[in-house]
């Protein structure tokens, strides 16, 4: 188990522990827990671990005088789940009453009315964390709860058209062109508006003769040519080219590192941060997904030769996404 002291008060850990699970359905399952601190201080902390959790258990304070605080923290969750377009309601959660050893404690019922209400009522359990009491049967029924969740998610995304990702583009002399193109489809509408405004017409045909069959098809494709510079100023522009030349090269390492650098580098420079905000807090202000920044932050610290092209494609995504989140505030 990995834990991340952080300051101030007790219990404000940051812990990750993987667990191998049994196998379902054939299929084998491992699970990632997290536990993040419930001070106000850390609202960010949980909100970036939440962007990328199945399933959540929320832990209660069974004393009274706990009770405003656990409404505020469940609020803060639901919120915070809307804002990944979740709903609490129809999300995998159970939650834990704790400190049930305790002598003055408000009763289950008492608890209940208070935080489990609504038409959807979720498990519950009364937990003892300091000498594990009730702590592993809310486990398994969060397990359980998201393992059926995480299948009915499957069963609906089979059911829909599914675009690609890069870890199923396949390597090649096209490779760049691909990469780009799937990264294209992460970039928002008003970059891409702007190329189509900025691409000539094509000529029209003579009357009376037919296009060619080629010509017919899409003119919007990615191409070996294309590159992403047009969306910087200054010297950035000349320093995405640099890392674009990295990816033909196939210096996938250097590529990585110089996208985190990037990265980073628009996020000091968004406007309203200060030097209290670290690179993790304003990555979820400016709006990134919280999984994939903490993955190119990994991904800039792994030894050469275990980045591969689909790493240093993703972390060239991440660059343009940031750039572009930048360019809509």
């Amino acid at each position: 188990m990995i834990s991340l002291a952080t300051e101030g008060d007790r219990t404000i850990f940051f812990d990750f522990l993987p667990l191998s699970f049994e196998r379902v359905r054939g299929m084998s399952v491992r699970l990632q827990l997290y536990t993040v601190p419930g001070q106000v201080y850390y609202a960010a902390t949980r909100k970036l671990v939440l962007n990328g959790a199945d399933g959540v258990a929320f832990v209660a304070d069974s004393q009274p005088a706990a009770i405003e605080r656990n409404r505020e923290s469940l609020q803060d969750l639901s919120e915070n789940l809307a804002e990944l377009g979740y709903d609490l309601a129809s999300f995998p959660f159970v939650i834990q009453y704790n400190k049930r050893d305790l002598p003055t404690v408000m009763s289950v019922e008492e608890l209940d009315a208070e935080l489990n209400t609504g038409a959807h009522k979720v498990p519950t359990y009364e937990t003892c964390a300091t000498v594990g009491t009730g702590v592993f049967p809310a486990l398994k029924e969060i397990v359980r709860l998201t393992i059926r969740d995480l299948k009915e998610r499957r069963e609906a995304a089979a059911r829909a058209p599914r675009e690609a990702t890069f870890d199923e583009v396949e390597p090649g002399e096209g490779m760049l062109s691909a990469g780009l193109a799937l990264a294209a489809q992460a970039m928002e509408a008003e970059a891409a508006n702007e190329a189509e405004a900025a691409r000539p017409a094509p000529p029209l045909p003579p009357e009376g003769v037919a296009e060619p069959e080629a010509a017919t098809e899409d003119r919007g494709s990615m191409t070996p040519g294309v590159s992403f510079a047009s969306c910087f100023e200054g010297p950035t522009r000349d320093v995405v080219q640099v890392l674009e030349a990295h990816i033909i090269e196939k210096r996938w390492a250097p590529a990585v590192r110089l996208a985190a650098q990037l990265v980073h580098e628009i996020l000091e420079g968004l406007p309203g941060a200060t030097e209290a905000d670290g690179p993790t807090a304003r990555a979820v202000a400016l709006g990134l997904d919280g999984r994939e920044f903490l993955r190119l932050s990994r991904l800039a610290s792994t030894p050469d030769e275990a980045v591969q092209q689909a790493d240093a494609l993703f972390a060239l995504h991440q660059v343009v996404a940031a750039r572009l989140k930048v360019r809509s505030l």
